[in-house]
């Protein structure tokens, strides 16, 4: 059976199987809310900018003209050619370069660990590739070097592909790229962490970040400019050239002049009306770019921008089945039929959501818990504020849930909405905590680590024994526990990613499932007769296992990106993947499971 055929249904009845399961082909719904960092100017007012793992051309009142959704992972970088006629675009598996008009793909390729692109001003592909960029023709793939001869650590090159910022190990040079001749320089400190270059409109000078300094660089100047404050700037933050005499560095909301001659500051701190990343463009046109794109005018950064729009995600990360119908967002539980949203309590800076037994656990950045459970929210009460609590796991009933931090956990009881215990990482006598699950009667809590075997803790007594034995140097990463008590834990030593599989009470595994990638998420049906994985592989992403026997009933899933979201019904016949099918928009699929 091929990739798309799996895609479209996974029935597969393979041996030892207790019996066979259908995965229907997915509905997929999509909601907005894509994230967005990078744009590239076309002509006619149109622009193309990265949506998760999209690249949309938008119109110059940011509607949307053409997509293309044949990249698995977020988009790493975007260029359009000079004259408008191509763009390309690089995530961590993929680039490609397509026809702005048609659509049409012209050539993609197998990134290299260090790879970025751009174009030069001839239209030509340009390629960062170990170290060394190269120019390729389209038509034939042919590459010539240009620079770098194996040493370049990462390059930045202006809109019309007449100048490249290069980054060595221990400086950074402006190159006009025709020549490959370096027209200024300047030495950058041990602690750089990265590469961003703004390029003046007069094709001169650049400003060049390192995340430890700012540099400015000017054509025909022995020695590069320290900018005053540049060990602030941050990398993502944004850069703009009002003209060829000042720039604007701009981050959460503020902003400051300098002098493009100088690196000094002019004046006082601005407050700007945006402050998500900010890309200048032709025309006096200013993008900003978050989990929304819109529209600002140069002379006026502090106004609103309009137009302003939400793109289709590629992905959600919040999601459950409520009263049987599909909910979920970034942050949020829409109904996936209605587009409605549903107040579950929490709703600002969720760090976790669980779902079981259609109860939602959420659990948000300051540390407080919600329980939305029958159409009320019951809020718990106030954990350890020294705490920053990152994870929840819930027991299979939906009762109760462990909330846990590098620092502490907490058990909670969503039943009578108190907290039943916390704990620190001295009671545990361990360095850290990195995940904590409650069994299903919620007298123990199974915990994770800094390192070592997953640990149990009698809620009671406070003892502390090992829950299980891995092989060792083994890390584990996610575990869950079924209504019958079967526990799964998810692990990886050295290039091995596996799911072990321990009958209750018992310390070896009954079972041990292999995969090829990461396992991101483990979820067992309500009934505890199945479990579902979700992994990083390309083609089958999402695999269905006999709980009982281990035994491996169905894959299936060529996915737009990679989420932690896996949700069942409350009755086990749908099954939610937070993520949209590779090639086409979409947020969320959901399978009719049939056994």
């Amino acid at each position: 059976m091929n990739a798309s055929a799996l895609a479209l249904s996974a029935a597969l009845a393979l041996s030892g199987a207790a019996s066979a399961l259908t995965l229907s082909k997915p509905t997929v719904y999509t909601v907005p809310g894509a994230d967005s960092h990078l744009a590239a100017f076309l002509p006619g007012g149109q622009v193309a900018v990265d949506a998760d793992n999209a690249v949309l051309i938008l119109d110059q009142n940011l509607k949307t003209v053409r997509g293309w959704y044949t990249l698995q992972g977020s988009v790493r970088a975007l260029s359009a050619s000079p004259d408008g006629t191509r763009v390309a675009a690089l995530s961590r598996d993929r680039w490609a370069v397509w026809n702005a008009q048609t659509g049409q793909e012209i050539r993609s390729g197998k990134p290299e660990y260090d790879t970025t692109l751009a174009f030069a001003a001839d239209n030509t592909l340009l390629l960062l590739e170990d170290g060394t960029l190269s120019r390729m023709d389209l038509t034939s793939g042919q590459k010539t070097e240009v620079l770098g001869d194996g040493e370049a650590y990462d390059v930045r090159v202006s809109a019309d592909g007449t100048l490249a910022a290069v980054i060595y190990e221990d400086r950074v040079d402006l190159v006009t790229l025709a020549d490959a001749k370096v027209v200024a320089s300047g030495e950058i400190s041990d602690d750089w962490d990265g590469l961003e270059a703004t390029f003046s409109p007069d094709g001169q000078a650049a400003v060049i970040r390192t995340g430890s300094q700012a540099l400015l660089l000017r054509a025909g100047q022995d020695q590069a400019t320290e900018i005053e404050g540049g060990e602030d700037f941050s990398l993502d933050g944004s850069v703009l050239f009002l003209n060829p005499a000042q720039f604007l560095y701009a981050e959460y909301g503020d902003g400051q002049l300098f002098d493009a001659q100088t690196g000094e500051t002019v004046g006082d701190t601005l407050d700007l009306s945006s402050f998500d990343t900010l890309v200048g463009g032709p025309d006096g046109r200013v993008l900003s770019l978050g989990g929304s794109v819109g529209l600002l005018q140069l002379e006026a950064l502090d106004a609103p921008a309009r137009p302003q729009v939400k793109l289709p995600s590629a992905n959600t990360w919040s999601g459950a089945f409520i009263g049987g119908v599909p909910h979920a967002g970034l942050g949020e539980f829409i109904n996936l039929k209605t587009g409605k949203g549903l107040n579950v309590g929490n709703r600002e800076r969720l760090y976790a959501t669980e779902t079981q037994g259609e109860q939602v656990w959420t659990l948000n950045g300051s540390g407080s818990v919600n329980v939305y459970r029958a159409g009320k929210i019951v809020k718990l009460p106030a954990l350890n504020s020294k705490v920053e609590y990152e994870t929840l796991h819930t027991s299979p009933d939906g009762r109760y849930a462990a909330v846990s931090g590098y620092d502490g956990l907490a058990l909670l009881d969503g039943q009578t909405a108190k907290v039943v215990k916390q704990f620190t990482p001295a009671q545990l006598k361990v360095k850290d905590i990195h995940d904590a699950l409650p069994t299903p009667d919620g007298k123990a809590v199974l915990v994770i680590p800094h390192e070592g075997n997953p640990l149990r803790v009698d809620v009671a007594t406070g003892k502390v024994q090992a829950a299980v034995n891995l092989p060792a140097d083994a890390s584990a990463e996610e575990f869950q526990q079924s209504r019958g008590g079967t526990l799964a834990v998810a692990y990886s030593v050295d290039d091995v990613y596996a799911v072990a599989l321990f009958k209750p009470g018992a310390t070896t595994p009954f079972k041990t499932l292999k995969f090829a990638t990461a396992t991101r998420t483990l979820r067992f049906s309500p009934d505890g007769k199945l479990l579902a994985v979700l992994t990083g592989d390309a083609q089958n992403a999402l695999q269905v296992f006999d709980t009982a026997s281990g035994s491996l009933l169905a894959r299936t899933g060529q996915f737009s990106l990679r989420t932690s979201l896996l949700s069942w019904s409350a009755n086990g016949t749908q099954l939610m993947v937070g993520a949209g099918q590779q090639g086409q928009p979409g947020s969320v699929s959901v399978y009719d499971v049939k056994r």
